[in-house]
């Protein structure tokens, strides 16, 4: 029986060797990969659910607190007070936060005193449970239908009522008597309006549901087929919400389906305790994953190939090591025949070949470590980077912190200023991180600052000026500067009066990058303004800020009609700042 050739044997050992090789590395690399972007995908599903509870428990709190400051205002406790000017109070309220379907004021008889609308009047609410839990503080009622409402706005199907929460605070006096109830129905469309407001700026696909459980676990926002059905407690998801975690599950819906299911539950915010609802973000778990199977079967595909590449290659290389063997083998027999032969030098070329590929592949793997060292040292340039800027940020808060606990009057006014300065530092990091820290827009940084004072009018703030990139060096004290003046404005300016405005102009002088900006705050329609005796905190913030660090220049004018603030930055120096700081 003849026996096979060298080169059978070492092509199919090359071969297999590499095959199987191949194959574990692709499945290995198939593994390590689907398991890193599942775990990205639930983590993102996590990270809707907490931004959309965030929002709820925000939301109702702003809503309580307007409710509270509305049962301070002095015409509401005073009993004496005509109805008209009352009502006209409360539809005050009801023009600034739209979001109330109607906001009424109860007398201590449970009657309806006065309304928003002029509607219900005199109805009887004294079984109300918003009107006897108010009684006593403020209250929060969980989402319920509301069929009278529907019977007196034309815009509602009475066959659909509108659905809201109950919103109520005590009224009294100056001698603490109770003299009634302020009660605001805040309009479930509220919570589609975050809803859709949250989808807008993550991104979020149409197929992914974001649900909101009441605390018997009643689908009160969701798809149109689960709104008003239960949703079972046994769910992982629904289970592990109610013990107070979060995170995801995959799970098995009453529909028989899989889904993916990031879950929150909602748990207040400051002294505002919640109502327990949950939050759950579902997609199905083949749509989820989709992107993991299809990465898998890329990864198994190349393999495949790679290793039947492998193979080829084996069985080539088997040929380069058989040819030289058996033509030595052939010069060999010839010579024990007695034949003159040339025995063939193809021996010394293999060799000078094995040491060019050798060579060649030293030379590669200098290059790899030689880009594997300068990646190295971008890491390490990084970190740095990064150790050095949170090093300047918990410097900035540590010094606010000193300086806003020396202007305080008190725990609260500290707490309250340091946690405004602290929002505001966190808007512009927002800015920043949404660019990468590569740089910041002036208009965005601006906008983030300023939104919360517009109050839903567009005539409220203007901002007017050319585009213009802030290095991150420029835009933080900026932007912390702008707040302070925001501040201001909103305690003792123009944001403090119904009718003040506030217009920031800027523009550049010099050359774009290397010239110089300047900025312009102007007031308008506020209260007199009045000289200070003393420099505040705020002040020396800002000239700090931006005389000090950025070398520009402040100049603050007290006009009679409103505060004038002229900033000029040299966007030159801010660079040079910031590559001081990087180094």
């Amino acid at each position: 029986m003849p026996q096979p050739p060298l080169r059978v044997f070492l092509a199919l050992g090359l071969g297999t060797v590499g095959l199987v090789a191949t194959l574990v590395l692709a499945l290995v690399a198939s593994r390590v990969a689907s398991q890193r972007l599942e775990a990205r995908i639930e983590a993102e599903l996590a990270d809707v659910a907490g931004m959309m509870a965030g929002r709820l428990d925000r939301g109702l709190f702003e809503r309580w607190r307007d409710i509270v400051i509305l049962a301070e205002n002095d015409t509401i406790r005073d009993p004496a007070a005509p109805l008209a000017r009352k009502r006209r109070v409360l539809w005050r309220a009801q023009e600034t936060y739209p979001d109330y379907a109607i906001i009424g004021l109860v007398g201590v008889d449970g009657r309806i005193q006065a309304t928003s609308t002029g509607a219900l009047e005199g109805a009887e609410a004294g079984h109300r449970e918003y009107f006897t839990n108010g009684r006593h503080s403020p209250f929060v009622g969980d989402v319920h239908d509301v069929v009278l409402l529907a019977t007196i706005d034309p815009h509602h199907d009475p066959a659909d009522p509108p659905r809201v929460l109950d919103i109520a605070a005590p009224v009294r006096d100056d001698a603490g008597q109770l003299v009634g109830v302020v009660s605001g129905h805040l309009d479930w469309a509220w919570a589609r309006a975050a809803e859709a407001s949250l989808r807008e700026t993550t991104g979020t696909p149409r197929d992914l549901a974001i649900m909101v459980l009441a605390r018997d676990g009643t689908v009160l926002l969701g798809p149109e087929g689960l709104r008003r059905t239960r949703v079972p407690a046994e769910l992982p998801s629904v289970a592990g919400a109610r013990d107070g975690r979060s995170g995801t599950e995959t799970e098995t819906w009453p529909d028989g389906r899989r889904y993916l299911t990031g879950f929150r539950p909602t748990r207040g915010y400051r002294d505002f305790p919640g109502l327990g609802w949950t939050v759950l973000v579902r997609q199905d778990a083949g749509t989820a994953f989709a992107s993991v199977t299809d990465l898998r079967r890329q990864i198994l595909l190349w393999g495949l190939v790679v290793a039947t590449v492998a193979a080829g290659i084996g069985w080539f290389a088997a040929g380069l090591l058989a040819r030289p063997l058996r033509r030595l083998a052939i010069a060999a027999s010839a010579l024990g025949r007695g034949e003159a032969v040339t025995v063939p030098g193809s021996a010394v070329r293999e060799a000078q070949a094995i040491s060019h590929a050798l060579t060649a592949a030293a030379r590669a793997l200098a290059r790899e470590e030689e880009e594997r060292r300068a990646a190295d040292a971008r890491q390490d340039l990084l970190i740095h980077e990064l150790n050095h800027r949170v090093k300047n940020t918990l410097a900035t808060v540590q010094s606010m912190a000193r300086q806003t606990a020396r202007s305080a009057a008190s725990l609260a006014d500290f707490t309250g200023s340091f946690e405004a300065r602290l929002l505001a530092m966190s808007q512009t990091h927002n800015v920043l991180t949404a660019n990468h820290w590569e740089g910041a827009g002036l208009s965005g940084i601006l906008s983030a600052e300023l939104e919360p004072y517009a109050g839903g009018r567009a005539d409220r703030i203007r901002l007017e000026g050319p585009p213009v990139s802030l290095t991150p060096a420029v835009a933080l004290p900026l932007g912390m500067a702008i707040h302070e003046l925001a501040t201001n404005a909103a305690k003792y300016g123009a944001l403090s009066a119904e009718a003040g405005q506030v217009a920031v102009e800027w523009s550049l002088e010099g050359r774009a990058g290397t010239g110089t900006l300047v900025l312009r705050w102007r007031e308008s329609g506020g209260p007199a303004v009045v000289p200070p005796s003393r420099t505040g905190f705020g002040t020396r913030l800002i000239r700090a800020s931006l005389e000090r660090e950025l070398a520009g220049e402040v100049a603050l004018h007290y006009a009679e009609g409103g505060l004038v603030c002229r900033i000029a930055v040299p966007l030159a120096v801010s660079a040079q700042t910031a590559r001081t700081e990087a180094a």
